[in-house]
């Protein structure tokens, strides 16, 4: 196999197998994406940064105070979105149990609503497809970068960048990342 198929066959299984994360967890059930999009949606609302208030957190709580440019390209990518029904997509579960291990634990950050989830997407959860689906680009683009740079540092063993990127792409918590709204996307 040629070093260019093996990189190809690495990005592109990395961009499948994120695509099937991004679509088959639920909206805001990924990690701390309850915080991150609601920055994105209050930038693409008033193209400004929130005020920070200790006493008032907002929906967005720490992801306020985080570097934006992530949260700038979400909203770029949809604020042509109708997202008024966000607080209906985004109820808060009040029975979850969030980092409790319970034998009958409910584990769902949100209560969902299979009406507004369900394909064709609109409004709030088509502004989450798109920017999770923003985030696997991203994420591509950083198993592509993993194989660039060590092929720039070990350019005699093509199989050792290969190694790389794979190890990158086929990281579970990677790809569960990658298609979810974080901005850890951007920082990787």
């Amino acid at each position: 196999m040629s070093e260019r198929i093996g990189l190809l066959f690495i990005v592109s299984s990395f961009i499948a197998l994120g695509v099937v994360y991004s679509v088959v967890v639920p909206p805001f059930e990924a990690s701390d994406e309850l915080w991150h999009y609601p920055m994105v949606k209050y930038i693409a609302d008033h193209w400004d940064l929130p005020v920070q208030d200790p006493a008032n957190v907002g929906p967005w709580r720490q992801e306020g105070s985080q570097p934006p440019l992530y949260y700038f390209l979400g909203a770029l990518a949809t604020c042509w979105i109708d997202t008024s029904d966000m607080e209906q997509v985004r109820h808060l579960n009040p029975h979850v149990d969030n980092g409790i291990a319970t034998p009958d634990g409910n584990i769902n950050l949100v209560v969902h609503n299979p009406a507004l989830e369900r394909f064709p997407w609109r409004g709030t959860v088509l502004a989450v497809h798109l920017i999770r689906l923003l985030s696997v680009g991203m994420g591509a683009a950083t198993v592509y970068l993993t194989y660039r740079l060590a092929r720039e540092l070990f350019p005699d063993r093509p199989a050792l960048a290969l190694g790389a990127a794979a190890i990158n792409a086929f990281t579970p918590m990677f790809v569960f990342i990658s298609g979810s709204v974080n901005n850890d996307n951007l920082v990787v």
